[in-house]
């Protein structure tokens, strides 16, 4: 699933990082569970996986062409087991940062520079195309302000970046009108992953 040449993996990346500044907008390890998210809604599109009851399910082995899902769905097809939405999410949270970054600077669309302080140094990854690292969030805040059409791409990331906390792709005063279009347009088995990702990200018991 693209959005203008980028992936929903590689979307969330720069919706969750300051298009100037390449600074990352919320912590760490949420933001890895909406590119672990991001990242199966590429295979729910492409129909390499589906969800059976919240179950994860291969329904094929075949490659996208899409470096950061197929590494994904590689990951998928080996577990010799199922299961849930939420357990692959904390799962592949735990490597889809670098393997993220790792495409986007083989495709020359962010330059990891260093940022010393006095104390710690710390990683910032500037898009080297301003243009192209503002189109996830121009894509978003134009379907939600009723410019363009809310198609299923854009709905599944804005969900996504909804439910791990990045807010602000949308004007507050039009916050919850966005979450309630954008949720007219998921369907099933993308519905399931949203929920999925919220209980990673917000935690509390399994069933």
């Amino acid at each position: 699933m693209r959005l203008s040449g980028l992936s929903l993996s590689e979307s969330l990346f720069f919706l969750g990082h300051d298009p100037f500044t390449g600074k990352a907008r919320i912590r760490g390890h949420v933001l890895d569970i909406g590119l672990a998210a991001a990242a199966l809604a590429d295979l729910l599109c492409d129909e390499r996986l589906t969800l059976d009851r919240g179950t994860v399910v291969p329904v094929s082995r075949y490659a996208t062409g899409e470096p950061i899902a197929d590494r994904m769905l590689e990951r998928v097809i080996a577990e010799p087991e199922r299961y849930g939405v939420r357990d692959w999410v904390e799962h592949l949270a735990e490597s889809i940062f670098d393997i993220v970054v790792e495409n986007l600077t083989v495709r020359e669309l962010v330059i990891p520079q260093e940022k010393r302080g006095m104390f710690r140094h710390s990683l910032h990854y500037q898009p080297a195309d301003l243009r192209i690292a503002s189109t996830p969030r121009a894509a978003i805040r134009s379907a939600m302000l009723g410019r363009t059409e809310c198609d299923l791409p854009v709905a599944t990331l804005a969900l996504i970046a909804w439910t791990i906390g990045l807010d602000k792709v949308c004007a507050p005063e039009s916050l919850t009108e966005w979450v309630e279009r954008a949720k007219e347009v998921i369907v099933a088995p993308f519905d399931g992953l949203i929920a999925g990702t919220g209980a990673a990200v917000h935690g509390g018991n399994r069933r």
